[in-house]
């Protein structure tokens, strides 16, 4: 039932997946940085050069699956993806529109992220509020411009109004969830266990209201993308959703048991490296949840669309 990707397909999942951590790293970085930095001037650089880096990637990856597009149309070889007539054509398509949109927020972040970067540098102090508020506008607008690419092409881009808003919202909030564990990773190695405790207890309650958008935004899209009940278990794209369920089941109990027994225990380095093992376990089922999400919406898609 489910369907073996060709050499081009599996080129442009790998191009999805890059996009998805690229654009994680933008929400979670932006994120902690400005919710949960203790304020040092080192934790400033790494969370800025985190974020950078995934902006990078992501545009690598967007313009990658742009010219891979061109070589699937055109059916050649690795020639094939070099052929500006053909390029210049998917340029006017959705496609194009799709590319711009995401190629325009990574470019935004890379340049507002090396800003930001020298900015720091040049400060005699921790950065003030005005500093931290800049960088959540400025990345959350360049977030929504990619999240918002997503309802321009494919079985997406003929749903109602109230699923287009859903897929933004959906991808917004699981973006800000599995871009915040390095970070927290790296936070769980600090030696200020006070500080440590109260940054991981105020994610604890922010993600609370992100599980709860994730699970709204999901109803809504499953109630637009899945005719029936039947179609869960019968097409490949239901199965795949319920296998995402499962994973994000599984990666909510482990957030669960961090909020609820690792955190709360912090008392010793011993105690930080435990809630470390557990955020790097989150960080698989993430990645691997990811991973399902660029099959799904990449290679199969669902049933009638």
């Amino acid at each position: 039932m489910f369907v073996v990707p060709g050499s081009w397909e599996l080129a442009s999942l790998v191009c999805k997946l890059l996009l998805y951590f690229g654009a994680a790293s933008i929400a979670g970085g932006s994120l902690c940085l400005g919710l949960y930095s203790d304020g040092h001037r080192q934790s400033v650089y790494t969370l800025l050069v985190y974020i950078m880096v995934g902006a990078m990637l992501g545009f690598q990856a967007v313009l990658a699956n742009f010219f891979i597009q061109v070589g699937l149309v055109n059916d050649g070889g690795l020639a094939a993806m070099f052929d500006w007539n053909m390029a210049s054509l998917l340029l006017d398509t959705q496609l194009g529109d799709v590319t711009f949109f995401r190629l325009a927020g990574f470019v935004a972040v890379i340049l507002s992220s090396g800003f930001f970067l020298r900015k720091a540098r040049q400060l005699n102090q921790a950065p003030g509020r005005t500093f931290y508020r800049s960088v959540l506008i400025l990345h959350g607008a360049a977030l929504l411009a990619v999240a918002f690419s997503f309802t321009l092409a494919g079985h997406v881009s003929v749903l109602s109004i109230t699923a287009r808003v859903a897929i933004i919202l959906h991808f917004s909030a699981f973006a800000c969830w599995i871009g915040s564990l390095f970070p927290l990773l790296l936070l769980t190695r600090s030696a200020d266990l006070e500080f440590m405790q109260w940054a991981m207890r105020r994610f604890g309650n922010n993600a609370m209201a992100i599980v709860l958008v994730l699970t709204v935004a999901g109803v809504l899209m499953l109630i637009e993308v899945i005719a029936s009940p039947g179609e869960l278990v019968t097409t490949a794209y239901g199965l795949s959703l319920l296998l995402k369920l499962v994973l994000v089941l599984t990666i909510v109990g482990i957030a669960g048991l961090n909020k609820l027994l690792l955190v709360p225990a912090i008392s010793s380095e011993s105690s930080g490296a435990k809630l470390g093992k557990s955020i790097r376990v989150e960080s698989v089922v993430a990645t691997l949840i990811l991973l399902l999400t660029a099959y799904s919406s990449t290679i199969i898609g669902p049933a009638g669309h």
